[in-house]
């Protein structure tokens, strides 16, 4: 994968986009397959009896097989959503609509966490009365400190907060601030059996190989577009026994087996999960993603580019800015493994951070500048913002020079 493979990099010489944690750019194969679905084989899908609808049907069906051969489950096992965010409001209200989660009860969230993963669930909360509880990070008050345990869960937190009231657990696999990269799996192994475990993978399943048994949860969710699919697809993969009890947020059309005058009768599968018509080409351009992909090695290669970034990046800060670290304040672990090529930091001088990124647009590098949707985390690293420089596998060690070249013209102004 070279930037050749994507036209956005063509049609605007020179630019260095450094914001993937948001939205990754397309690739023209992408662009190309789903062009032609759109131009040869649309339709709508379910109950069509000509040969465009069951040829949208065949490749929406497809694109669940690729994504359940992705992380490791059924396609059986697959919900297809907008975003991330509609994904964990979808199953947020399900829990509450089904009586799983009632007053008294308690919600524990990761104080990391985006706000897709917080919001649904205070919104909730308000109307139902069951209980928020954030578990901390372990935060150092050194910038550069290399230990693997700076931003990493508070496991003496995590024990003392997570009581017999405790009915879910629902947390990022990988911070979209800090980058580090959560075990998980050591969470899901210390749940309960009835305790419900929803990981939030935005910012992992596109960076890493993610397999929902391994982590032992009973739902993951993310979203397309951060994988090099269209906007608008998301998926939520929820375990088996779950499809089967929990009742859907909304209903309508394709969600039910027979409906009268006076009672209906939902299907019991995920298509009650999906009601009215499906993003079927946000579904095609994530069956492509997840070919495209695969053409270039598989996930595996996406994140050993990555991490040669992230060594590189790490190398380049200790060399070329130790002696002037009092110029930047680092928000990530300083340890180069088990994180992503996600750097957030803050020029303490600067009190707008909206004028650091403003200077990076100048220089046509694309980075993001704000709370990034993780306010609670900000406010408990004390800081009101952070800018953000997000790298993908089209990125290069170009890309990073560039990235200090503008940081250093700033330092210097």
């Amino acid at each position: 994968m070279t930037k050749k493979d994507f036209p956005i990099f063509a049609n605007n010489p020179g630019l260095v986009f450094l914001d993937n944690g948001a939205s990754t750019q397309k690739p023209q194969m992408v662009i190309d397959e789903v062009s032609e679905f759109v131009a040869h084989d649309y339709a709508n899908i379910h109950r069509g009896m000509y040969s465009l609808s069951e040829r949208s049907e065949e490749l929406y069906y497809k694109s669940k097989e690729a994504v359940a051969g992705f992380i490791g489950c059924k396609p059986s096992e697959i919900i297809y959503t907008y975003n991330s965010t509609y994904g964990i409001n979808l199953i947020a209200q399900s829990l509450v609509k089904s009586k799983f989660l009632k007053k008294w009860d308690v919600v524990l969230l990761g104080i990391r966490e985006h706000h897709s993963n917080i919001l649904p669930w205070q919104i909730l909360a308000q109307e139902y009365g069951f209980t928020i509880k954030f578990i901390d990070l372990m935060v150092s008050d050194e910038w550069l400190v290399t230990s693997d345990e700076n931003y990493d869960i508070n496991w003496k937190d995590f024990e003392k907060k997570y009581d017999k009231n405790v009915k879910v657990v629902a947390v990022s696999q990988t911070s979209n601030v800090t980058g580090k990269i959560y075990d998980v799996q050591k969470i899901g192994k210390k749940l309960r059996e009835e305790t419900f475990f929803l990981v939030d993978g935005s910012q992992s399943v596109p960076n890493f190989a993610v397999n929902v048994a391994q982590i032992w949860c009973d739902c993951l969710v993310f979203t397309g577009h951060k994988m090099m699919a269209y906007t608008w697809i998301g998926v939520v993969y929820l375990k088996k026994e779950y499809i089967k009890s929990l009742s859907p947020m909304i209903a309508g059309g394709g969600t039910v087996e027979d409906v009268d005058t006076t009672s209906y009768r939902l299907h019991g599968s995920v298509d009650k999960f999906e009601a009215g018509t499906p993003n079927i080409i946000g579904a095609v351009s994530l069956l492509k993603a997840i070919e495209y992909i695969t053409s270039i090695g598989g996930i595996q290669k996406i994140r050993e580019h990555e991490q040669q970034l992230v060594h590189y990046f790490m190398n380049k800060l200790s060399t070329e800015w130790r002696v002037t670290s009092k110029k930047i304040e680092i928000v990530w672990p300083m340890s180069v493994e088990g994180r992503i090529a996600v750097f957030s930091f803050v020029l303490p001088w600067v009190k707008n951070f909206n004028m650091i990124g403003e200077k990076f647009a100048e220089a046509n590098v694309c980075i993001r500048c704000g709370g990034h949707c993780a306010y609670p985390l900000h406010k408990f690293l004390g800081r009101e913002g952070t800018c953000r420089a997000s790298f993908y596998r089209y990125n290069d060690k170009n890309d990073v020079d560039k990235f200090f070249e503008v940081l250093n013209e700033i330092t210097k102004s």
